[in-house]
């Protein structure tokens, strides 16, 4: 059956859209991030990590928890933007545990879009979707 045997078929493809409050896809196409990771001494420093976080429309205090959490090591931001991590660590170990985070935390398990909001409740995270509505219990770290 095709489009034009449906009458009105795009003006309820669109009433159906606002029902549901979802936002229709804009055709981006998401670019994941790539941590820039240098090694200076026993420090790992992840210079843009102030991009990545923006990137992603993440929270960089969140984001530095999880890599600390992940490497169990403190870390800290500095006034560049930069995390810095105690011990050395392989900028391809980096960038799996950043594609993990933006797995878990940012991409909606529903529909797989990246335009998702995390926020906190009690002990757990919920990720809200954009794009479909879709609302996601998380465990906190």
């Amino acid at each position: 059956m095709s489009r034009q045997s449906l009458p009105g078929y795009e003006k309820l493809v669109e009433r159906a859209f606002e029902k549901l409050g979802g936002k229709r896809g804009s055709g981006e196409v998401f670019e994941m991030p790539h941590a820039d990771v240098l090694v200076i001494g026993s420090k790992t420093v992840v210079q843009n990590f102030r991009q990545i976080a923006s990137v992603l429309n993440r929270d960089e205090e969140l984001l530095k928890r999880y890599f600390m959490k992940e490497l169990n090591v403190p870390g800290s931001i500095n006034e560049a933007g930069q995390l810095e991590l105690k011990g050395k660590f392989n900028p391809q170990a980096i960038n799996q545990l950043l594609v993990r985070f933006v797995e878990r935390y940012v991409k909606c398990s529903t529909c797989g879009s990246v335009h998702t909001r995390l926020t906190k409740k009690g002990k757990v995270f919920v990720l809200r979707c954009d794009a479909c509505g879709a609302e996601t219990t998380l465990p906190a770290f």
